[in-house]
């Protein structure tokens, strides 16, 4: 078991939005003799970078380089003082005040204040064995064409999909005609969608990606912002299949009615909570959420705060994206001081509206701002000057 020293033990869970946020204002906070917070600052995260998710669809279509959408946690922690450690979260104690991971081996970490910031799975339950689904794929996909998991690629975790797309990318330059599904019906489905088949098009005229959405295709945007949308997947000559998908095997995908020839499937169909919080004491949401109130602070235990895709608002609906992730996540921060400080705490109170641009694939994009829609390539352009000013602000 883990000691640490006398003063309180602040425990970073997870290296998302509102994490990466906390470690940049710890960060300059100690480059200029500020005073920020009297504890031993923690932090656990799988991988020393993190993939930012916003630039995933520009790196698929060769906009950026792989370091270009990636955040050095591992250094940044050092910068903020904070102690990095590479291990993964596999269960949070809530009661005794401990979290439990394993790498190298299984450890016990002590705490006093826990932030939990660290995403969560892809819901993967439309497959009739997602029970036994291997979220990392198959190693030796030509040896096991018979299981119905083969080549069904989570979107999470992104370093696991990196990998995959890249084998995606080396299977297409050796076929005359690859056939590759993305199943989704929301905003980050669409993206790897057209980014997908500007793709694999350049290396083949012949390769062809599908979307399979269902009915109910961005269900949470205005009709206008919709209309442009299918107009972008029509422009890329994208199949739109309004099916359900019900099973992958043998290199057939099933939907409701059909049965499609796949090479291989992308699933990019929403999140459910992380694996660990299925035996957690934290109270949890719908689908296995840490359940918070509007500090971001649990309904269960008030030392542990959660916020981005592994939580969810008990008093409003709050959509589990990245506008929220990072919003939530400073006043997330603000409260963790106030907490250790014994100070009042905030309330996070998402605006009515927000700004979302949705790439196309090829440097063009499309801007939602309530019911105001708007494209070309400009917009794109304005989606990779915010994007890499989120990436690269640590660096100014």
């Amino acid at each position: 078991m883990t000691k640490f020293s006398s003063k309180k033990t602040l425990l970073l869970a997870g290296a998302g939005h509102a994490h990466i946020g906390m470690l940049r204002r710890l960060s300059a906070a100690r480059l200029k003799d500020a005073d920020t917070i009297d504890a031993d600052i923690h932090l656990i995260s799988e991988q020393p970078q993190t993939i930012y998710s916003g630039m995933l669809p520009g790196w698929m279509a060769g906009h950026y380089q792989l370091h270009d959408i990636s955040i050095d946690i591992k250094s940044l922690c050092v910068r903020a003082g904070v102690r990095f450690i590479q291990q993964s979260l596999v269960q949070v104690n809530a009661a005794s005040n401990k979290v439990v991971t394993t790498g190298d081996e299984q450890t016990d970490f002590d705490y006093d204040v826990l932030s939990l910031n660290t995403g969560a799975d892809t819901d993967m339950r439309w497959l009739p064995d997602h029970n036994s689904y291997n979220e990392y794929g198959s190693d030796n996909d030509d040896n096991n064409t018979g299981a119905a998991n083969t080549n069904v690629i989570a979107i999470r975790p992104l370093s696991t999909f990196i990998t995959q797309w890249q084998r995606i990318l080396k299977a297409a330059q050796q076929s005359e005609k690859y056939q590759l599904a993305i199943i989704g019906a929301g905003a980050a489905a669409i993206e790897l969608v057209m980014a997908a088949q500007v793709t694999l098009r350049n290396i083949n005229r012949n390769h062809q990606v599908t979307l399979v959405c269902g009915e109910n295709l961005l269900s949470g945007f205005n009709s206008g912002f919709r209309q442009r949308v299918i107009k972008q997947l029509h422009r890329h000559d994208i199949t739109i299949v309004r099916e359900r998908a019900t099973d992958y095997r043998d290199g057939k995908l099933s939907t409701t009615h059909k049965s499609l020839l796949i090479n291989a499937v992308i699933a990019a169909t929403g999140v459910i909570g992380s694996a660990w919080t299925a035996s957690t004491d934290l109270e949890t949401e719908g689908d296995g959420f840490v359940a918070v109130n509007d500090k971001q602070q649990s309904v269960s235990h008030s030392n542990v705060f959660a916020v981005g895709d592994v939580a969810t608002r008990i008093d409003k609906y709050v959509a589990h994206s990245g506008v929220h992730s990072v919003h939530g996540g400073a006043v997330e921060a603000d409260n963790l001081l106030a907490y250790l400080g014994d100070n009042v705490m905030k309330s996070y109170q998402p605006k009515s509206r927000t700004l979302y641009l949705l790439s196309c694939g090829d440097k063009y994009a499309i801007g939602s701002w309530g019911n105001v829609n708007l494209q070309g390539r400009w917009v794109w352009h304005l989606k990779k000057y915010i994007d890499k000013r989120f990436i690269e602000a640590d660096k100014d």
